[in-house]
């Protein structure tokens, strides 16, 4: 862990008892004893969607002998549950709001584990989410390699009018080969390359169906093709700032796992069947717990 980067002037006070740190998005504080059941948490999984946290709570509570599952009280934000080590919180969409959610996690984490670099070295996270593919069909699922912004260039935010923070956005590639080894005998594909996280779903994305539209069918292939000749193989909204805050812990251990609903090159809306897109959504969290089970324990191979 790269402790110099962890805002020890404030977290340390928490530790020791000097104040509680209010996790306010989530409905619950570091006095709560709720926290008290999540002390063992070894995993952090995160889906844009409060609906997809409540089954993957679920699905992961069954295998594990029908293990409790902590609700936090909190919802209109994110939705979070906690069962057989995994807490599991949604995000929303979109890096700024993604933000909020992780950083208050990173300093859940930092409370349960007591400020224990050590233990905090042993927590995996993951997004599991849904991407638009470059040059991959619909149902491909991606294990992020890097996560860059839409000008090739890792996540950073304006430093007021001083400049910018910048940020690494490399996912480990060991964990990223390891979900790969777990899915060798899947039965949808699995590929691995850069993925593009965008901060506006259509202007930035080069879309051309959006009630604005700043683009051409020539500048929108342009870029498409661009992202494709530099390895990138999806695009979504959120990776390149969670890598980036994750490595700026120095969390040795995270990834991001998600399913293409489409290929950017054919075009703009997702056409694929109600039918389709359930597996497509389902693949993704099929790869997390096939990874999980290893890691963490349980049955073998999830066959949903």
């Amino acid at each position: 862990m790269n402790s110099e980067n962890i805002n020890h002037a404030f977290l340390d006070g928490v530790i020791d008892g000097s104040h509680e740190d209010v996790y306010y998005h989530f409905g619950v504080a570091s006095g709560d004893p709720l926290l008290s059941a999540l002390r063992d948490v070894r995993a952090v999984v995160m889906a844009g969607s409060g609906g997809r946290i409540k089954e993957f709570a679920e699905h992961w509570s069954r295998r594990n002998g029908g293990a409790e599952i902590v609700a936090f009280p909190k919802e209109d934000r994110f939705v979070t549950r906690y069962t057989a080590g995994v807490l599991f919180a949604s995000h929303g969409m979109g890096m700024p709001s993604a933000s909020i959610a992780l950083q208050e996690l990173m300093r859940l984490v930092f409370f349960l584990k007591s400020g224990d670099l050590d233990a905090l070295e042993e927590v995996f996270w993951c997004r599991v989410g849904t991407s638009g593919g470059v040059g991959l069909p619909g149902g491909t699922v991606v294990v992020s390699s890097e996560g860059l912004m839409a000008d090739l260039k890792p996540y950073r935010l304006l430093r007021g009018g001083d400049g910018e923070y910048w940020f690494d956005g490399h996912f480990p590639a060991a964990t990223a080969r390891a979900i790969l080894a777990a899915n060798q005998d899947a039965d949808f594909e699995v590929a691995t390359g850069k993925t593009v996280a965008g901060n506006e779903f259509f202007l930035e994305q080069y879309r051309l169906d959006g009630a604005i539209c700043l683009e051409t069918p020539e500048s929108k292939m342009a870029w498409l093709h661009c992202l494709s000749d530099n390895g990138v193989r999806n695009i979504e909204m959120e990776g390149a700032m969670l890598a980036g805050y994750l490595n700026h812990w120095g969390f040795p251990n995270f990834a991001m796992i998600c399913t293409t609903l489409l290929n950017r090159l054919d075009g703009d809306q997702v056409t694929a069947t109600t039918e389709q897109l359930h597996k497509f959504s389902a693949d993704s969290g099929v790869a997390l717990f096939n990874y999980l089970q290893a890691g963490l324990g349980g049955p073998g191979k999830d066959q949903r």
